[in-house]
């Protein structure tokens, strides 16, 4: 007896295919998403820490400037009394005058060669006639040199930093000092030109510690004068180091670190953001991404169903031959040609992995192409937009150079183009060879390229463009001759406080750098005067 085969019915091939391309839709899906996850989040870290330290550095160039100005402030108050009777009454007057003119400490007072207290501004302390018996006053008793204290508690009972300057009469006699306090719990001088930092959503904020790791500045109030010497960048800002790492706070919270000394009085300045932000930062990114992408990828899960359909039908027919066949019928015609199934399968699967490579691959060149020029290796518009948006919140004065080659159309008409971007490539390595580390170069379009000079006067600024376009006028360029360039030069704030209105003014200036026979550079203040008159 001949058994009887039951035939096994299985899945039919065009939900094989369907399966198939679904789940390969999905694990790269997943996996691109996972891929995107990695390198936003490896992105934003880096932009963040690096943005953190060029903050901490902005910081610490501003209170170095701060300290300056505050020891010439003292250096003159103190000359002024040299040879003056301090027990004059013209000196609580005169010592009125000098703290309404200096924006710099909460009050100012001068103490004779024994401590005792002289005069004080605002009078209303009732210190007149009282010995300094601070560690600080009797430091700057005994070296009789320009000092700055560690925070401590005054006979105001207020925390307080000294900055004093020694008295000396003409003939040098030791006289006595005239000192500035800054109350680090009371609004002071540092958040003037620092900031008082109120809560954002990131949960950035910066703070400054002095030589022995002492806080002094600090958005919790309650925490000034606390010892924080044990936070590793802390002790890196007491060896006179900076840089940017990853810390743990006190608290137990990671953040993003950016550190600087203030080298003249051993301070440094930290500025951070929570490695939480970054990450949710991340999140939001590929969620939106997804959100984007999902029309696109339904539409790609349509067309393939509809594929594997059409990819299953010669199979379908090739089926239904061999069962007439297999029944004797006689009828049956010639099987038509039809696809090999295998073979289109296979090409779907690779059309799809095509598809999200090139899509992966396309995402990463993006992200490259969004902070930097490929032709030069400058920085594009789009960051130099981001820099000059950053220094604006932060109140950094910045000098632009806008530059243009002259003539340049015609080095691409009779060079060629591929000649005409060695031209910019040369001009760019100049560029970078005469900028310092806090200046940014960017290819601002075409042939037109801008410097950003931060802390930097008009006519410091034209003195690098001179530099630039004398470099660039005598360079052995790749077309054998000579090209030229024409430069303008603007200053935030001092020109313009929009940056807009600024960036027009310096593009002004080149412009009236062509007029006037290219070559050249104008400074935009020089030539509004030259206008106005």
């Amino acid at each position: 007896m001949i058994p009887t085969i039951r035939p096994r019915k299985g899945f039919k091939l065009s939900t094989i295919i369907s399966f198939v391309v679904i789940m390969s839709v999905i694990v790269t899906l997943v996996i691109s998403t996972r891929v995107g996850y990695h390198a936003e989040k490896t992105s934003l870290f880096n932009n963040t820490i690096e943005l953190n330290q060029i903050a901490a550095t902005n910081l610490s160039n501003t209170t170095q400037s701060l300290i300056n100005e505050m020891r010439e402030s003292l250096s003159v108050t103190a000359n002024y009394f040299s040879d003056m009777p301090l027990t004059d009454e013209s000196v609580l007057s005169q010592l009125d005058f000098f703290m309404g003119t200096s924006p710099y400490f909460n009050s100012l007072s001068i103490a004779d060669s024994n401590g005792v207290i002289i005069s004080t501004s605002p009078n209303t302390l009732g210190l007149i006639g009282s010995k300094l018996t601070s560690a600080a006053a009797r430091q700057a008793l005994e070296q009789k040199k320009p000092l700055i204290s560690e925070p401590y508690i005054a006979m105001t009972k207020r925390m307080i930093v000294l900055v004093s300057h020694p008295i000396f009469d003409s003939k040098g006699n030791y006289r006595g000092f005239v000192g500035g306090s800054i109350y680090l719990q009371q609004p002071n001088i540092f958040q003037n030109i620092l900031g008082i930092q109120e809560q954002n959503s990131s949960g950035s904020y910066y703070y400054v510690v002095d030589a022995s790791g002492k806080l002094i500045f600090h958005p919790n109030k309650e925490r000034i004068a606390e010892v924080v010497s044990d936070n590793p960048v802390v002790k890196k800002l007491m060896a006179g180091e900076s840089g940017q790492q990853k810390v743990i706070n006190s608290k137990g919270i990671t953040f993003l670190a950016g550190y600087a000394p203030v080298e003249s009085v051993g301070w440094g300045i930290v500025s951070q953001t929570p490695v939480d932000h970054v990450a949710l930062t991340a999140r939001n990114v590929i969620e939106q991404m997804l959100l984007f992408s999902a029309p696109f990828l339904i539409v790609l899960l349509i067309a393939s169903l509809w594929l594997s359909g059409m990819l299953a039908k010669p199979l379908n027919r090739l089926a239904n031959y061999a069962s007439h066949l297999s029944h004797g019928d006689d009828t049956l015609m010639p099987l038509p040609p039809v696809v090999f199934w295998n073979y289109e399968a296979n090409q779907l699967n690779s059309t799809v992995a095509l598809a999200f490579s090139k899509l992966r691959q396309k995402t990463a060149e993006l992200s490259v192409e969004a902070q930097t020029d490929p032709l030069t290796g400058l920085t594009n518009r789009r960051t130099l937009n981001a820099i000059t948006a950053l220094w604006k919140q932060q109140q950094v004065p910045f000098s632009i150079i806008m530059m243009d080659l002259d003539h340049f159309k015609s080095v691409n008409d009779v060079h060629g183009h591929h000649m005409g971007d060695e031209v910019l490539r040369t001009l760019a390595e100049i560029l970078k060879s005469e900028k310092r580390e806090s200046d940014y170069c960017c290819r601002y379009g075409g042939e037109e390229f801008t410097m950003l000079l931060p802390h930097t006067t008009d006519y410091e600024a034209y003195q690098v463009a001179e530099r630039i376009r004398s470099r660039m006028e005598n360079a052995i360029t790749p077309i054998s001759q000579r090209v030229t360039l024409s430069l303008g030069v603007a200053t935030y704030p001092v020109d313009a406080e929009e940056l807009t209105a600024m960036f027009n003014y310096a593009d002004k200036a080149l412009y009236q750098a062509k007029h006037e026979g290219r070559n050249r550079t104008v400074i935009y203040s020089k030539m509004s005067k030259v206008l106005m008159k």
